[in-house]
């Protein structure tokens, strides 16, 4: 076992206040792709990119381009997804009493389909649909189960659309849970962090909130934060690599 390894098997052992948070890169352990990477012939397909197409705007003036992307790069491999060994292992964390919580900019909803409970999802969760004009959540069902390719909400007659239950580009986030998070990584004694979040809001912020010595990144370049990392792991492998080395007091 390497020594940072051994470091972070000695404090996530000794510790029962852990918080991790996850991004892109975690997800893809579980099958489910980061659907903002534009392949060979993406635009071909979507005529528009990502950025552009997961907006408030851009639904409301193209939802024919907005749902076909959703479906075809959201949704379907979501359901095709099956939590990660890593995804496990921080269920079994929190089982244990150590993992107080996880923070994650992923919408896959796949941390709780491996039984973790507290998860506080920054960016909103695909779990879940919403109607704006009724402001109403909806279920998960509505959209896949929808017979029109753009999904309409028929509560009351309203005919407005139903959409992903996510944050949108142009749209604010949810202050309290934003709130939430900094607070739960405020009192966090061991602080966890996916590589693949640090570029996505809010993540950049809530590690300035941290204040304990034993925050860990993992698989990022050289960064400004590693001046406060008590430990940074690359090219260790994946998560599940990761964790499957260590010895968890479970």
């Amino acid at each position: 076992m390497i020594s940072e390894l051994y470091t972070l098997q000695k404090w996530l052992n000794g510790s029962d206040n852990i918080v991790c948070i996850t991004g892109p890169d975690f997800s893809k352990e579980a099958g489910f792709p980061d659907y903002r990477v534009m392949e060979e012939g993406f635009l071909d397909t979507y005529k528009y990119k990502p950025e552009e197409i997961l907006k408030v705007s851009f639904l409301q003036r193209y939802p024919f381009y907005f749902y076909k992307f959703f479906r075809e790069r959201m949704l379907s491999p979501m359901l095709e997804a099956k939590p990660s060994p890593a995804h496990e292992t921080l269920a079994r964390l929190e089982q244990a009493g150590r993992l107080k919580a996880i923070l994650t900019v992923n919408i896959d909803g796949i941390h709780q389909e491996a039984d973790s409970r507290n998860v506080v999802e920054l960016r909103g969760s695909m779990m879940r649909n919403w109607c704006a004009k009724c402001e109403k959540f909806l279920d998960f069902s509505y959209i896949p189960d929808s017979p029109t390719p753009i999904a309409y909400c028929n509560v009351d007659m309203c005919g407005d659309y139903v959409r992903p239950a996510i944050v949108l580009g142009e749209e604010p986030f949810d202050l309290d849970l934003l709130a939430q998070a900094m607070e739960q990584v405020r009192s966090a004694k061991v602080l966890l962090v996916d590589g693949s979040a640090m570029g996505i809001f809010p993540v950049p912020n809530l590690l300035k909130a941290y204040q304990g010595h034993q925050l860990v990144l993992f698989n990022t370049p050289p960064l400004v934060f590693d001046k406060i990392a008590g430990l940074c792991v690359r090219g260790a492998g994946t998560f599940s690599d990761i964790f499957s080395q260590l010895e968890l007091e479970l």
